[in-house]
């Protein structure tokens, strides 16, 4: 699979849907150098974890040092599956506990099934991804002044109970 192929599957998703792939780096645009399998590095960390295209297959792979995983099993398929990541990703309000964050994590993975078995598979990207994800990655806690004077209380506290 040449530039060309992969570049017309990303670029209607460059750059802000594909920045809402749970992952570091920075997304590339052709040409592409490749990596020492001979595979398109389409995003990269500038470290040990980057994003390529097989061109043999087309297949998406998440490569971190001696690790891959299935983002998508074509270029193909990358583009709808980011619009069903997005779909739950820019939920404004967001899960509230982890028991609403489980539906939503349910619903992706339904989505994913269908648009991708391959991708959904028990050890690839998606599936690590959401296995780490609470609900509390989608709250902003906001710390009260209140918490910190009462922090400041018992280090007061326990700077006299030494003395």
């Amino acid at each position: 699979m040449n530039d060309s192929k992969i570049w017309a599957a990303l670029e209607p998703m460059f750059p802000s849907a594909l920045e809402d792939i749970p992952l570091d780096g920075q997304w590339l645009k052709p040409p592409y150098d490749d990596d020492p399998e001979g595979r398109a590095i389409v995003c990269n960390d500038g470290d040990f974890q980057y994003v390529v295209v097989d061109r043999k297959t087309g297949s998406v792979l998440f490569v971190c040092e001696d690790d891959e995983s299935v983002i998508a099993s074509s270029v193909e398929t990358i583009g709808p599956i980011v619009a069903a990541w997005r779909s739950i990703d820019n939920d404004t309000a967001g899960p509230v506990d982890d028991q609403d964050f489980s539906e939503v994590k349910k619903s992706f993975e339904s989505q994913l099934k269908t648009i991708d078995p391959v991708a959904a598979g028990a050890n690839e990207f998606w599936s690590l991804y959401t296995e780490e994800l609470t609900s509390e990655d989608y709250i902003e806690i906001e710390e009260s002044d209140e918490d910190d004077d009462e922090d400041l209380f018992v280090e007061t506290e326990e700077i006299r109970a030494d003395a």
